[in-house]
């Protein structure tokens, strides 16, 4: 069956499909910090304990419990805004990749809150858990881990029509794609930079606290740093195995996608290791904004990845316009005064010496 038949007609679009795309892979950037450092800080307060006891590991164990509740709120809220645009852009291959695997994409909703309870339960009863503490953060870990892995399976089915056709074959609503050469090491690459982003997290709040006048966190400067490191250069051969089971066509330095890619991934690797010589002098304000540069890249080769994909069904620039500039200036308006509440708010939960 040809799949191209199986793809719904695109609807209009109500301003150019480059703005979208932009504020597309913006909103995505900043959803995919939010989930690193959320995924990364409690992998490090899961292998905490490892590196001591807890009279040594629970000040930065009860530090991280404190902060996830607030974190996960801002994931969740930072990946409202790429979804929809994803679905303006992209809808009638996101819609179609949900419908199929919809048992799972559903079951993430009850996963998410399910976490977020486990998250307030660490923080406001921390002391009262004792050994089962470990096996609470195991669970945070774990959810999170499944919910990574159910978008991952979404975004791969998304962008690869021609596998929509095991619908007819059963397992409807249940579709998962481990035919993907692709989908293992792309979500173990994701793992990984969470893992990275989260130690580093760490030295930034310690960092701030030194200048703050308070030089109780060095050690834990020292620690989030060597996370950074250590999980970045496992991600580096996991990266490269990415790539090599990448089709040609992908990053093929023919076609202007290609190019922008290879373009991406260099300035990334750069980046990276940039952010990692940073990390290991210990200077974290320049090793995050090396890092954050690095994220920003691979997330610009992400779009140029799918849009080689999806070339031989779909263009942006083929899509219907239906000009409507009013709801647009309202909502960069809002985009704006929301930017600006959020920042606050960052500011406040994170770097005040107390939250009440």
């Amino acid at each position: 069956m040809d799949p191209s038949f199986l793809i719904p007609a695109p609807d209009p679009i109500p301003v150019n499909w480059f703005f979208l795309q932009f504020l597309l892979t913006i909103t995505t950037f900043l959803h995919l910090v939010a989930m690193n450092v959320l995924l990364g800080s409690a992998c490090v307060a899961l292998a905490a304990p490892l590196a001591g006891p807890d009279e040594q590991t629970g000040p930065l164990c009860r530090k991280i419990g404190e902060k996830l509740p607030y974190v996960m709120a801002f994931t969740i809220n930072f990946g409202v805004a790429p979804l929809l645009f994803l679905q303006v852009l992209y809808g009638q291959f996101f819609y179609t990749s949900s419908i199929l695997m919809a048992g799972y994409w559903l079951a993430i909703i009850g996963l998410l809150i399910v976490t977020y309870y486990a998250a307030y339960i660490y923080h406001l009863r921390y002391e009262d858990l004792g050994p089962v503490r470990s096996l609470l953060t195991g669970a945070i870990v774990l959810l999170l881990v499944v919910v990574a892995f159910f978008f991952c399976n979404n975004m791969s089915i998304m962008q690869l029509p021609e596998s929509w056709v095991r619908y007819f074959s059963g397992g409807r609503g249940w579709q998962l794609h481990f035919s993907d050469p692709t989908l293992v090491p792309r979500f173990l690459h994701f793992i990984a930079s969470a893992v990275a982003v989260g130690g580093l997290a760490i030295a930034v709040y310690y960092e701030h606290r030194r200048r703050q006048g308070d030089g109780s966190g060095e050690r834990w400067i020292k620690y989030g740093c060597n996370w950074f490191t250590i999980a970045t250069l496992i991600n580096f051969p996991i990266g490269f195995w990415f790539l090599g089971v990448l089709p040609s066509f992908a990053h093929n330095a023919t076609t202007l996608a290609g190019k922008l890619f290879t373009v991406s991934l260099y300035g990334s690797l750069a980046l990276a290791v940039i952010s990692v010589i940073q990390a290991q002098r210990h200077r974290v304000y320049p090793a995050v904004g090396w890092a954050l540069g690095a994220i920003f890249f691979m997330t610009l080769a992400r779009e140029f990845v799918r849009i080689a994909y999806l070339n031989p069904y779909f263009s942006l620039a083929d899509l219907p316009v239906a000009p409507q500039y009013s709801p647009m200036i309202v909502f960069l308006i809002f985009l704006i005064l929301a930017g600006t509440l959020v920042w606050w708010m960052v500011k406040t939960v994170f770097f005040a010496q107390e939250v009440k």
